[in-house]
């Protein structure tokens, strides 16, 4: 964490940057992707390869919640302290006991870049500030990072930190990216756990391609991977990885995380898979956003209003679909013909009068 000062603040105070940096960044993105282990431990290896840039000595935590459409009470499902220290289990259960939970409605939108919950707070309800610390007392502050669809449902890591603090536009991009990762990962594992995929394919974990690393050839294709640019899209975003993955990793690891995107195309993930000899594949595994219109959007214009609706800029929409800027830019003008507006206002208004509550659960 760097000492600088927010100047945004009413008095200029000194505050903490937040700033994910070292080849950590690259192992947590790998881990987010690991599923040779048991699912039910994905999440606490994730977090443990994650410490490094997670852990400020106060502990992380992560929850499964939903959030409901239309303002009201956030709901907490499931809570992880794998990286907990001790007192955190009562304290959260004591927050959810005493704290209005629709305070939290607003604060915690999907996809929104990540902010400190003092920068964020600030922005919205002051008062929400003051309601979560004062059930953390050892803490000063903390931010998260979201997992959840556009649905309001998912995971949301949680990192507490000793100092208020706020994040740079840099440091904010590098964990926006992050989470980016953490929810693709998310959804394959939840896929995974809960057999919500079925599998296509004779390929595991319903892969449509598979790419030998020793040279890049795809040896393998089915379905929408073997479309015009699909394989070529594939094959190329496996030699990305592995670029990323290799001394790029030591000598430039927020140039690899810039360089590996959360999709390929805005379907496909690519992970490792070994064969009964131990021979390493990379698979691409169909791992879209899930989402579908009856208006007429395809699939892609779909996901791309969807994270627009969220309030990502187009450079993180492409990041998080792997895609160009310019091709989201033509996806979302696309949208806008078909629904008869003008502009990117209009688009988030109608998009979100119509999808409220037709959007997919899980």
């Amino acid at each position: 964490m760097n000492n600088y000062v927010w100047t945004g603040a009413p008095n200029p105070v000194r505050v903490w940057c937040v700033d994910p940096r070292g080849p950590a960044i690259i192992d947590f993105v790998e881990a987010a992707y690991d599923l040779r282990r048991d699912p039910a431990d994905w999440l606490r290896a994730l977090m443990r390869a994650g410490a490094p840039i997670l852990d400020r000595g106060l502990g992380v935590f992560a929850v499964t919640l939903e959030r409901p459409p239309e303002p009201g009470p956030v709901r907490i499902d499931e809570v992880h302290l794998e990286l907990a220290p001790a007192g955190l289990a009562e304290s959260l259960v004591r927050m959810q006991g005493e704290v209005d939970m629709r305070l939290l409605w607003p604060i915690s939108r999907p996809g929104r870049a990540p902010k400190t919950l003092s920068e964020v707070t600030a922005d919205r309800d002051p008062r929400v500030f003051d309601y979560v610390m004062r059930h953390f007392d050892f803490a000063r502050d903390g931010f998260g990072l979201s997992a959840a669809g556009p649905d309001g449902r998912g995971l949301h890591l949680f990192v507490l930190l000793p100092e208020r603090s706020g994040l740079t536009p840099q440091s904010r991009e590098r964990w926006h990216m992050l989470a980016a990762h953490l929810g693709a990962g998310y959804r394959l594992s939840h896929a995974v756990r809960s057999a919500l995929k079925p599998s296509r394919t004779d390929l595991p974990h319903g892969a449509e391609a598979v790419i030998d690393p020793s040279n890049f050839r795809v040896t393998d294709a089915h379905g929408q991977a073997k479309s015009r640019g699909g394989l070529e899209a594939l094959r190329e975003a496996a030699l990305v990885v592995d670029r990323a993955r290799g001394a790029m990793r030591r000598a430039e690891p927020e140039k690899a995380l810039e360089l590996w995107r959360a999709l390929v195309r805005g379907r496909w993930s690519t992970i490792d898979w070994f064969d009964s000899d131990g021979r390493r594949y990379v698979l691409g595994v169909p791992n879209p956003l899930g989402v579908s219109d009856p208006r007429g959007l395809t699939e892609r214009e779909f996901q791309v209003v969807a994270y627009a609706a969220s309030g990502q800029i187009n450079k993180m929409i492409a990041y998080h679909l792997g895609i160009s800027k310019g091709r989201v830019s033509s996806l979302l003008s696309s949208a806008m013909r078909k629904l008869g507006v003008s502009n990117r206002a209009q688009l988030v208004r109608q998009f979100r009068d119509f999808t409220d509550g037709q959007q997919p659960r899980g």
